[in-house]
């Protein structure tokens, strides 16, 4: 059983909104971000190369432990919540290394293919490049939205495919049943995250087509949803029959009972395109912990009261609690 003292999570007065939260999240300040950058290329089978970011720990440190931070649908290593977490786990001690998941960041022009919310693949083969690096110093790996859901999935696959000093996990809002998620962004009060995510999806499949002439030319229509963009882009390049097909395939929620590694999952009650019905039947496992809170919104959780590193982001408190607690698990 995973067990941590987590303060509990109460929404700041002023965002008890869930699209306020989910903006503050993203705009309010953090902590400096680091500077000191070591860049990893992570050969895939393929021939492609992820572009994997290494912040290393004040020597000082007693105790050696890693952290590899992975993001979410169009974002990349230099998002902020990946530069405020690195900040906190450097602070306590920890190595960092943030992943670009394919072409994303400082992988621009490396790798011809995609990734998508199943590409537990490409996650294998990062975990396994960072325990060549440091093949026995215990390893806590999160993954935030999108990635929460490929790293589920990694875990849940049973294939071994993961290094024995992966000593936990942590899922931040992941979108465990992508069709109901897919869904969720086409309602009105949602279509302004969907329109986000769809031009930068656009703009990413546009550089592919410039950097690599064999790559497939895309038409899109004009208001393309998420839901779209997979079932014209997504499945077809990844050899999956539809939207549907890919989705069914690849929501983490099917795998959650055959964890074994420690794992949590962090989860608002009002995430604006990950909705609490995602859990909803989800096969129990000692193995994994659910932790919802009341508010919260996607990846915001800005509290009401200060946490104990002096303020009021909850989610960043609560991350680097759990990865405490899974070292000791």
């Amino acid at each position: 059983m995973i067990s941590a003292d987590i303060q509990t999570f109460k929404p700041h007065p002023l965002l008890r909104n869930a699209h306020l939260q989910t903006i503050a999240g993203r705009y309010l300040a953090g902590p400096t971000p680091p500077k000191k950058v070591i860049l990893h290329k992570v050969q895939c089978p393929d021939g492609d190369m992820l572009a994997l970011l290494e912040n290393r720990a004040n020597r000082k440190a007693p105790f050696k432990k890693v952290a590899v931070l992975m993001h979410g649908l169009a974002g990349d290593a230099e998002s902020p919540y990946m530069l405020r977490m690195a900040a906190r786990y450097l602070t306590r001690g920890w190595t960092v290394f943030r992943m670009n998941h394919r072409g994303c960041g400082a992988g621009a022009g490396l790798a011809k293919n995609t990734y998508h919310s199943g590409k537990s693949d490409d996650v294998a083969f990062t975990l396994d490049q960072i325990t060549k690096l440091y093949p026995s110093t215990p390893l806590v790996a999160v993954g935030f939205s999108l990635s929460g859901n490929a790293l589920l999935k990694l875990l849940g696959e049973g294939k071994d495919e993961y290094p024995n000093n992966l000593k936990g996990a942590i899922s931040v809002t992941p979108p465990v049943n992508l069709s109901l998620c897919a869904a969720e962004l086409k309602r009105p009060s949602r279509r302004i995250y969907d329109y986000r995510f769809v031009r930068q999806l656009k703009e990413v499949t546009l550089a592919r087509q410039k950097q690599f002439p064999d790559f497939p030319n895309f038409e899109f229509p004009a208001n393309t949803t998420v839901w779209d963009f997979d079932e014209i882009c997504t499945a077809p390049l990844h050899g999956y029959r539809s939207a549907e097909d890919y989705y069914q395939k690849c929501s983490a929620k099917q795998f959650l009972g055959n964890i074994v590694t420690p794992t949590v999952i962090i989860a608002s009650d009002d995430d604006p395109f990950v909705p609490m019905a995602s859990f909803r039947d989800a096969q129990e496992n000692k193995n994994v912990k659910l932790h919802f809170t009341r508010g919260g919104g996607h990846m915001g959780f800005i509290s009401a009261q200060p946490t104990p590193l002096r303020d009021l982001r909850w989610m960043d408190y609560a991350v680097l609690k759990y990865s405490e607690a899974l070292l000791m698990a």
